[in-house]
């Protein structure tokens, strides 16, 4: 297993990431988008119990 750079998603990718989970689409299909492992997948997707989280919104 190659060591690869540590990747930050944007929230776009985020937003396709949740997209296509709600679509049913395996962990694995998903990280071969992004030429990741399905764990660094997951991780995002557990990091709320996987369900998407809420859209953000700033106070003015």
């Amino acid at each position: 297993m190659k060591n690869r750079p540590r990747i930050y998603y944007t929230d776009s990718q985020k937003a396709l990431m949740w997209e296509r989970w709600r679509k049913g689409e395996s962990l694995q299909h998903i990280a071969q988008l992004f030429d990741r492992n399905h764990s660094s997948i997951q991780r995002i997707l557990a990091e709320t119990g996987g369900i998407s989280p809420a859209q953000r919104c700033r106070s003015r």
